[in-house]
């Protein structure tokens, strides 16, 4: 045993057990995946299962230096995993607990998220999401994953029985002492036991929905996995050793009502393993497993368990339960295309169900088949200008043959025309092709069986080579087509493009076809002429309001360049009004479009790039719409998509110019949105009206709300929890609260998401509450507050400009940090107190004397991001972008 750990170190947060046994190919990637964690306050406890190779060397080198690790080489191999995890739980000091395998690895934030996860909810163990390295989708991921749960039990949510995994899983180190849980020694599968424990004995779980783990899958590894092993008997004796110990437990805890869940995951998970492979196993094998499931099955379970099950696992579960090994091993061999040693379907009126020779008169029930299986493909496929022709071989399944009849017939997608087979010898089927209708014609087989027909489409797949074969006659085009489901059919297209024209408009009708085309050919058109040189488009939040920057640069505009043309695309132009001369049009309409392609300057606060194509000559300024406070782009812990960091790249390779508040924004923007666009360091635009403070813009916003001259104004402004299913409720309560508290001498003003603003409007809110979510211009309503509630959002940058006191409302604040990630920390360098409950913000806008205690903090705040605030912002964007 060696160690490279100090015994007085104070006792960190986490403790990670590594276990590994002859992992020397990938050890150090695990490792290494502890070592580049986010998170600092844990330890690293590395246990070698007696490794025959060179793993133990790798963890002593790798180790060397690194105090946060400690290596455990065991003097003998335990044959398992459950002895190194235990060994590593016992030498273990963190708070909290997590397993990793030495062939696996976690993402890089893995550590951090967990731990902020279970401090956060405080439950007992928290679940992350494993990831499978060979892309298998693992069908309960998605309904346990799918979105955060907080402190549920699995009494109420037994889906989760199915993740049966420890290693995607932070446990309180607390909880695992209270009940003595460990891993059974001696057996395989022990994380069934010690997962399936862990779930009945935890009073509240959490999960949430984010990578954590990545389970390395070696599909043809020399020396397989444990899990891997199913050729040898052992290894299923194992399995099901583990699943009595785990019904033992169950019925020994008292929860015997919920043994049924706990059946469906060995049946549909555990036990198909097993079904998927029989084939491949010997008799001896096959003999022993037979005699072994049969007697399980009748341990825990009767045959109504495999009723609801999907068709396939009901028929074969049923079939091991009744102990028919005969008919199962032929159900096997049918589901996989193979002969049956007898004919096993049979039918009674339309229905069809596999033939069993053990007595009982309920087995019809579970053994009922709702199609037959055909096994069929084609060959010698050929396209003439008149016919089309192939040959076929076709078998249904452990039925009579004589039984059995073919057909063929192509149906049109579109008109529904049906053209069926002319000639029908020695397995050869030609169609007359002289009156196919145009469009996508697709195939079909249709087997009759004692008077019940079923139909199949074919696929791809079913058609042993297919050349990419065209034929044309002048007139039209036949070509052999596969669409995305990947089923086959003949497209047919007229060659002149008037015949299409006029076959389209006798198919779809004039109004809507010859719409689409005028705007078609209006599209081409408008982008070949010029443009005009004083032109300018303008949008704010793709057309939701006349707001933010691009709306203060215009007013500026309208008094400086009044031999300028101005247009504002808005999603509703009739619902906004726009001061002075501007046009306004509806945002993707075809005289949208028009301006968009003739306008030689673009400005906008998001993202127009993708409406039209942007010529060369054209200036596209980008305003964008806030200091950033969370991370973005490339910054982001979680990358985005490839497909997500393409359109970010596509929109910024459009921008000219590109405005910036300050310089820390100008550093974080540059690297964020690798822009390569001109950045202008000016301060905001919108940000012009809070230096100045223009009277009348107060007054008429006052009474645009009806407000009264003496009230304080109170603006609540929280950020939206896309991830909180729960936020709407909250923020109702929070608001119900507040309201109470500030009494009839303040009013509280909600700017809230869309989202959120859409529901509440429809509740009857307090007489000293107003719902200005819809009011078009935000930095109006700072204007007229005297106090900003906000959390996480940009608007405090803004109304700091105003020194008026900010109150930090971050009840998640750890939760919020760790899913999005900060540029700095919120509570250190924020612009007032956080607060992490409502009371606590109650508590504050009762004591003016608390809020000046951060008089200071604002101004510094204030200094470091509004420093080139001076009310001249817009001035000097449009002297730099229109010279």
């Amino acid at each position: 045993m060696s160690t490279n750990f100090n015994y007085g170190q104070k006792r960190p947060k986490l403790s990670v057990v590594v276990i590994a046994f002859n992992n020397e190919l990938y050890i150090e990637e695990a490792l290494e995946s502890l070592n580049e964690q986010t998170f600092d306050d844990l330890e690293v406890i590395v246990v070698d299962d007696f490794s025959n190779d060179r793993t133990g060397e790798i963890i002593d080198r790798y180790i060397e230096g690194k105090p946060k690790f400690k290596a455990i080489h065991l003097q003998e191999n335990s044959g398992g995993c459950s002895t190194p995890r235990n060994t590593g739980i016992a030498n273990s000091t963190g708070e909290y607990l997590m397993f990793l395998d030495g062939d696996d690895w976690y993402t890089i934030d893995a550590c951090e998220k967990m731990v902020a996860a279970i401090e956060r909810t405080k439950s007992d163990f928290v679940a992350g999401q494993a990831i499978r390295t060979n892309n298998y989708q693992i069908w309960y991921h998605k309904r346990i994953y799918s979105m955060e749960r907080v402190n549920i039990n699995v009494r109420e949510f037994p889906i989760l029985l199915h993740d049966s995994l420890s290693v995607n899983k932070i446990y309180q180190r607390s909880f695992l002492e209270k009940h003595n849980l460990r891993f059974p020694e001696g057996i395989h599968y022990e994380d069934v036991v010690f997962t399936g424990k862990a779930y009945f004995l935890a009073d509240s779980i959490s999960v949430i929905p984010e990578p954590i783990y990545f389970w390395r899958v070696v599909e043809n590894a020399e020396v397989k996995s444990i899990s891997n092993r199913r050729f040898e008997f052992s290894n299923f004796k194992n399995r099901i050793i583990a699943h009595r110990l785990y019904d033992k437990f169950i019925k020994e805890n008292g929860d015997i009502l919920y043994q049924g869940f706990k059946n469906r995951r060995f049946l549909i998970h555990d036990l198909r393993l097993y079904v998927n492979d029989y084939l491949l196993f010997d008799e001896e094998y096959k003999a022993k497993f037979h005699a072994l499931i049969y007697e399980y099955l009748h341990e825990v379970m009767d045959e109504y368990t495999f009723l609801n099950l999907a068709e396939n696992e009901r028929i074969l579960f049923y079939l091991l339960y009744i102990g028919d090994k005969d008919a199962f091993q032929d159900f096997v061999a049918y589901i996989n295309g193979e002969a049956t040693s007898i004919d096993r379907i049979y039918s009674k009126e339309n229905n069809y169900y596999f033939k069993t020779i053990i007595p009982g008169k309920s087995h019809e029930k579970f053994l009922r088949i709702s199609k037959l299986k055909v096994n069929f493909s084609i060959y010698d496929l050929k396209m003439g200008d008149e016919t089309l022709s192939f040959r076929y071989n076709a078998n249904v399944q452990s039925v009579n043959s004589n039984d059995i009849t073919y057909s063929w017939v192509l149906i049109n997608k579109k008109t529904k025309s049906i053209i069926d087979t002319k000639v029908l010898t020695d397995n050869l089927v030609t169609f007359s092709l002289k009156d196919i209708t145009p469009g996508k014609s697709y195939l079909y087989l249709y087997v009759n069986h004692l008077g019940n027909t079923h139909k199949w489409i074919v696929k791809k797949t079913n058609i042993k080579y297919m050349a990419n074969l065209m034929v044309n006659n002048g007139k039209y085009s036949k070509v052999f087509f596969i669409n995305k489901n990947n089923s086959f059919a003949v497209k047919v297209l007229f060659l002149n493009e008037l015949d299409r024209i006029k076959w389209r408009l006798n198919k779809r009708g004039k109004k809507g076809f010859i719409r689409k085309k005028v705007e078609f050919y209006a599209k081409k058109i408008f982008r070949r002429l010029p443009l005009k040189s004083n032109w300018v488009l303008f949008e704010s939040h793709m057309g939701k309001q006349y707001s933010d920057s691009p709306k203060y640069i215009y007013e500026e505009m309208l008094r400086t360049h009044k031999n300028y043309k101005f247009i504002w695309s808005f999603e509703n132009p009739d619902s906004i009004e726009v001061p002075g001369s501007s046009l306004k049009v509806k945002r993707n309409s075809l005289s949208h479009y028009y301006y968009l392609v003739r306008s030689k300057y673009w400005v906008d606060n998001q993202g127009m790039a993708r409406l039209a194509p942007k010529k060369k000559q054209q200036i596209y300024l980008q305003t964008w719409h806030g200091t950033p406070l969370k991370r973005m782009g490339y910054d982001q812990k979680r990358l985005p998509s490839k497909k997500e960091l393409e359109k970010l790249k596509f929109q910024t390779s459009k921008w000219n110019f590109f405005i910036s508040p300050n310089p820390y924004s100008t550093t974080i923007f540059k690297r964020a949105f690798r822009i390569g666009s001109e950045i202008i360091e000016s301060g905001y635009p919108r940000n012009d009206i809070l230096i100045n403070q223009p009277e009348d813009i107060i007054r008429t916003t006052k009474e645009h709300f009806g407000i009264d001259k003496t009230k304080r104004i109170i603006l609540f402004a929280p950020t939206f929890r896309d991830w909180d299913p729960n936020s709407f409720q909250k923020t109702v309560r929070d608001i119900q609260l507040l309201s109470k508290e500030i009494g009839d001498n303040s009013i509280l003003m909600l700017r809230l998401h869309y989202l959120l603003s859409s529901k509440i409007s429809q509740r009857d809110l307090p007489s000293n509450v107003i719902n200005a979510s819809g009011y078009q211009d935000i930095q109006e309503l700072y204007l007229i507050s005297d106090v900003l509630i906000t959390d996480y959002s940009s608007v405090m940058f803004d109304f700091a400009l105003l020194r008026r006191p900010i109150i930090l409302y971050c009840y998640d604040l750890e939760e919020y940090t760790t899913k999005r990630g900060m540029y700095f920390d919120l509570a250190k360098e924020g612009p007032g107190p956080v607060c992490r409950t409502i009371e606590d913000v109650v508590t504050m806008l009762k004591d003016s004397k608390k809020l000046q205690e951060f008089d200071e903090p604002l101004e510094r705040f204030t200094s470091k991001f509004g420093s080139l605030e001076d009310g001249k912002s817009s001035l000097r964007v449009i002297k730099e972008v229109f010279k």
